[in-house]
C-alpha cells in the first residue's frame, strides 16, 4: 500500500476498487436476471405464447371469408422452384381467372412472375392469406408445422402426398418434355444467372454427399480426374456445376476457393430442375434430385467418400462409387443400355415415372376445386 502512496496511486486504486466491487455485483445481478428471463421464457411464456398464438389461428380460420377466386402457393423453401413453381406456371399459362399468393420465406430470392401476390410464410398477413383462400397448395408440410387451420370451404392440397400416383410430380415434367429450343433457353437464363461465358462446354452437376463434411461440403473429389474421364468417355469439354445446400453467395463462395475455374457456382440458381435439364451429366449421393435426373436419361453416377451408410440406403439397382478411382471407373466403363435397364428397374420397383402432364392434372384439381 504505501508503494502506491509514493507512486501517486493510492486514492485512484481505492476508489476503483469500491467500484470493481459494484462492477461484480452488477453483473452478478444482470447474469442472474438474464438466466431467470430465459427460463421463464423457455418454460413458460413460449408454452403460453404457443397456445395463444393456436387460439389466434383458429379464429382467423373461423372468422375468414375465403375468396373463390384465391389460391395460396406455398413451396417448402420459399424459393421459385419445385412442384408449386411448374403448377404455378400452368395457371399462368391457362390463363385461369384466380389471384395467387406465393407464401416467402426469410431467404427468398426470385425472380417471381409478376402476376403473384406476396406474403411471407409464418407472419400474421401469412395466416389470413391462407385462411382467406379457397385452395392451398403445398409442397412438404409447412401448413401442419406452422399449426395453420383451415377454414370452412377450403382445401388443401399437398404435393406428392395427395393423389401422388394419379397426380404425378410436376417438377418432372421439364425434364421429360423440354424441346431443344427450351433447354437452349434454359442454358442460357442458367448460365446468365451463375456468371458462365457460354462456349460449348458441356456440364456435370455435382452436389457433394450430405456426409461428406469432416472437412468441407466439397471434399472428396478429385475434379481434375473426373473432368478427364467425363471428356475421354463422352467428348468435349467439362465444367462442373457445384451445387451446396449451404445458402448464401459469400458461404457459397467461400467454399469454391481454391478450387479450379472450371468448378462453377451453381447454388445461387433458385431452381433445380432447371440445372437438371441444362447438366449433361449428375454426380450425387442419393438425394431426390438423382431420381429425378435419371427421366432424362443422360448419364448419372451415385458417389459418397462417407459410403457406408451411403451404400446401405441405396437403391440395388445403382453402384455407389466411394472414391475417386471407382468414380472414375464408373465414368469410363458407362453403358447407355445397361443404365437405361437400370434406370427402368428403379422406377418400376419405386414408382416415380413421369408423363409431362402432371402440371396440367393438379391445375385441373385445382379448377375443379375452385368451382366447387
Amino acid at each position: 500500500m504505501i508503494d502506491k502512496l509514493i507512486e501517486g496511486k493510492l486514492v485512484t486504486l481505492l476508489v476503483g476498487s469500491v467500484f470493481r466491487v459494484v462492477e461484480i455485483f452488477v453483473r452478478t445481478v444482470h447474469i442472474t436476471v438474464r438466466g431467470i428471463r430465459l427460463l421463464v421464457q423457455d418454460t413458460v411464456t413460449t408454452r403460453i405464447d404457443a397456445w395463444l398464438s393456436g387460439v389466434g389461428k383458429r379464429r382467423v380460420a373461423r372468422r375468414a371469408r375465403v375468396d373463390a377466386s384465391s389460391v395460396v402457393l406455398i413451396e417448402q423453401s420459399g424459393e421459385y422452384t419445385g412442384d408449386v413453381k411448374y403448377v404455378a406456371e400452368e395457371l399462368l399459362r391457362r390463363g385461369t381467372p384466380v389471384m395467387i399468393t406465393w407464401m416467402l420465406r426469410d431467404r427468398s430470392v426470385g425472380p417471381f412472375p409478376r402476376p403473384f401476390h406476396f406474403v411471407r410464410l409464418g407472419t400474421a398477413d401469412g395466416f389470413r392469406s391462407i385462411a382467406s383462400a379457397k385452395v392451398v397448395v403445398q409442397s412438404g408440410r409447412s401448413l401442419q408445422e406452422l399449426g395453420a387451420v383451415p377454414s370452412a370451404g377450403q382445401h388443401w392440397l399437398q404435393l406428392g402426398a395427395d393423389d401422388a400416383a394419379t397426380l404425378g410430380s410436376p417438377r418432372t415434367d421439364l425434364l421429360v418434355s423440354a424441346s431443344a429450343q427450351t433447354t437452349a433457353e434454359l442454358r442460357k437464363k442458367v448460365l446468365d444467372r451463375i456468371g458462365v461465358a457460354d462456349h460449348g462446354q458441356r456440364f456435370v452437376l455435382y452436389t457433394p454427399a450430405h456426409g461428406d463434411r469432416r472437412i468441407s461440403p466439397l471434399s472428396g473429389v478429385d475434379y481434375a480426374a473426373v473432368r478427364d474421364a467425363l471428356a475421354e468417355r463422352f467428348g468435349g469439354e467439362w465444367e462442373f456445376l457445384i451445387r451446396t445446400d449451404i445458402p448464401g453467395k459469400a458461404a457459397s463462395d467461400a467454399l469454391l476457393a481454391g478450387l479450379p475455374a472450371y468448378c462453377r457456382r451453381a447454388s445461387i440458381h433458385p431452381d433445380l430442375q432447371e440445372l437438371l435439364v441444362v447438366a449433361d451429366a449428375g454426380i450425387g449421393d442419393r438425394s431426390g434430385w438423382m431420381a429425378d435426373f435419371l427421366l432424362t436419361g443422360k448419364p448419372a453416377f451415385l458417389f459418397s467418400t462417407a459410403s457406408a451408410g451411403v451404400r446401405a440406403a441405396s437403391p440395388e439397382e445403382f453402384t455407389v462409387a466411394g472414391s475417386n478411382e471407382e468414380l472414375v471407373r464408373a465414368i469410363e466403363g458407362f453403358d447407355e443400355t445397361a443404365h437405361e435397364a437400370a434406370a427402368a428397374r428403379f422406377f418400376e420397383r419405386f414408382g416415380g415415372g413421369a408423363d409431362g402432364r402432371a402440371a396440367s392434372r393438379v391445375a385441373d384439381r385445382i379448377e375443379h376445386l375452385l368451382a366447387r
